[in-house]
């Protein structure tokens, strides 16, 4: 039986103090130590060792004072994002890029590497050293995006752009390599995290997003927060069945996902005449003169309709966001998509289309971060583990503790 000493408890509960802190710096921006305390519920006078530590870890600044309210002009205090330097290494269509971004949002380095689907691990380390080695400042912490299946320990199943599963989580190897604080999370859900941090999503708290690529993914985002089910797996509707096809056990890939993929797309186009890569298959259909094209088209954007029908009819959210390549599509083809979406749906819905393309990874990350700043924060006895995926940490709005 362990026992809590005053002193563990004490380092725990400024440990949360610390956390609370920065996330309400990360949220609301620059504030004074009343606004502060108002926010978190801590009193000022229990606040001043947090803020005095960060400020010596270069966290957080004083910008000047305030506005006058009657009596002394109060300093004002804000998180400096630049700061916190986040390695986030994503999977793109067969390769692998690791950036070091700051909490700002800059990029000061972008590394790209092949992933060889039968060595998955080693083109892991293989890309945070080349990061790594042209960086010109290490980094603070990780953040792995990962396609696939992400349960609540942080393992990834189901995933076949990383080939074939392994004895050790890709996180844990990367914390490893890295020798940083390393949190992993499922791709879509990023992309999710972006888009409602300053994309298609920005203005509303419930929505869904579908991503078309190589695989067909989803994330549901229900009161601002990102759900992802008992086991994680919320939103994989590539697994939805299609053409009378139900999942079969153990597969890496679900029936919708299989039949119209970006990937399967491409498969069909060559099968009717129509040479196109995969970064280019949509515009090659849309540009095509040929009926078959268009009617190849016209049967993707039904199975991707299906697809946000099923969303509308479960979860009943105001948005629905289409990502990846659909958002690729031309306003024409857009709109007959939305028109689809509409038809079967049995409740009003509005339908728009991601706008912040790579860039959202790199918002969804930082969202993430913004929850989650215990990765980038000093040591402390009641750490959480280190390698572990934070599952509900990345999506949650901040809790500010009450005295």
């Amino acid at each position: 039986m362990s026992t809590v000493t005053p002193s563990t408890a004490n380092g725990a509960q400024s440990h949360r103090r610390l956390q609370s802190v920065v996330s309400a710096l990360l949220e609301h921006g620059t504030m004074s130590r009343t606004e502060l305390a108002e926010l978190t519920g801590y009193s000022q006078s229990s606040m001043t060792g947090s803020i005095r530590k960060l400020m010596r870890l270069g966290h957080v600044i004083e910008t000047g004072r305030g506005r006058s309210t009657g009596g002394r002009r109060r300093t004002m205090l804000e998180f400096d994002r630049r700061s916190v330097l986040l390695m986030l290494v994503s999977v793109d269509s067969g390769h692998l890029v690791a950036r070091q971004v700051d909490l700002a949002g800059t990029v000061h380095v972008q590394v790209r590497r092949r992933l060889d689907p039968d060595q998955p691990l080693a083109s892991v380390l293989n890309a945070i050293d080349a990061l790594q080695g042209v960086a010109e400042t290490p980094s603070t912490c990780a953040v792995i995006s990962l396609p696939g299946v992400v349960s609540a320990e942080g393992d990834v199943s189901l995933a076949p752009a990383l080939g074939q599963p392994t004895d050790r989580r890709i996180q844990d190897v990367v914390a490893e390599a890295s020798g940083l604080h390393t949190i992993g999370e499922n791709d879509v859900n990023l992309l999710a995290l972006g888009e409602a941090m300053g994309g298609a999503a920005k203005d509303v708290s419930d929505f869904g997003l579908i991503f078309v690529g190589d695989g067909i993914g989803g994330a549901l985002v229900l009161d601002g927060r990102v759900h992802r089910g008992v086991s994680g797996s919320a939103g994989e509707i590539g697994f939805l069945p299609w053409s009378g096809a139900l999942s079969s056990g153990g597969s890496a890939v679900g029936p919708l996902e299989s039949d119209w993929s970006v990937s399967a797309l491409r498969v069909k186009a060559e099968q009717i005449g129509i040479d196109a890569d995969d970064a280019h298959v949509v515009e090659a259909l849309e540009t095509s003169d040929a009926p078959e094209a268009r009617a190849l088209l016209d049967a993707a954007t039904d199975a991707w309709a299906y697809a946000g029908v099923v969303l509308t009819c479960v979860i009943n959210p105001g948005r629905i966001v289409f990502a990846g390549d659909a958002a690729h599509l031309s306003a024409a083809s857009r709109a007959a998509l939305s028109a689809k979406v509409l038809a079967g749906s049995p409740s009003p819905i509005e339908i728009c289309f991601a706008e912040l393309g790579e860039n959202a990874i790199v918002s969804g990350a930082i969202a993430h971060l913004q929850n989650a700043p215990w990765i980038f924060l000093p040591e402390d006895e009641e750490r959480p583990d280190t390698t572990r995926t934070t599952t509900e940490a990345g999506a949650e709005p901040p809790s500010y503790p009450q005295t």
